[in-house]
């Protein structure tokens, strides 16, 4: 009984439970899950943003890895029409036959122009590449040409100065203004890889 007593007089005694303790576990309850929220998004924020940086990085990758090819094709097709160029008679020499007239090596730019890549590269290097070599390619299939070269005569002279001349001129307009384009573009895609790379 005593011990009854006891504990009824510790529990009189005792503070009853106060509106504070509840409110504090409360309080406590909502900054947990807050901080669970805000954790949860910008986890999912970073992982976001990481993934966006690798995508960009792909992305600069593959433009400057197709500038880069069309750029090494186009100094190739060019250096191969000099030399055919050279080997032309304006006025005498030896006649050059139809099977001895070189094609046009377009695997890039007809790779590029069947996927959506082609819009990788800058409009104005696109229009002149679509240019260039439309220019050439016409040249180079051009039958009468083909028949002022294989029968060399002082009639067909002027069109044969006059095929050299537009030749080297298209081409001459690949070395100075295609060209350096390319090397422009490769150059700020390079950058851009290194932006990306080094963002991590």
């Amino acid at each position: 009984m005593a011990k009854l007593e006891a504990a009824t007089l510790q529990e009189a005694t005792r503070p009853p439970k106060s509106f504070f303790r509840g409110l504090e576990f409360l309080t406590a309850q909502f900054f947990t899950i807050l901080a669970t929220v805000v954790g949860v998004y910008l986890a999912g924020y970073v992982g976001f943003q990481r993934n966006l940086e690798y995508d960009r990085l792909q992305k600069a990758q593959q433009k400057s890895d197709l500038l880069t090819a069309t750029q090494v094709e186009l100094k190739q097709n060019v250096a191969r029409l000099r030399k055919f160029n050279d080997r032309l008679a304006a006025d005498v020499g030896m006649s050059v036959l139809s099977s001895d007239w070189p094609r046009l090596r377009l695997f890039v730019w007809q790779a590029t122009g069947r996927s959506s890549s082609a819009f990788d590269l800058p409009p104005q290097i696109l229009t002149d590449l679509q240019a260039l070599y439309g220019d050439l390619d016409e040249m180079l299939n051009d039958a009468g040409a083909h028949q002022d070269f294989a029968h060399l005569s002082q009639s067909n002279g002027f069109e044969r100065t006059q095929f050299k001349e537009r030749l080297n001129a298209r081409l001459s307009f690949a070395e100075t203004s295609i060209l350096p384009a390319l090397d422009n573009s490769i150059a700020a895609s390079e950058q851009l890889i290194k932006k990306y790379s080094t963002a991590d």
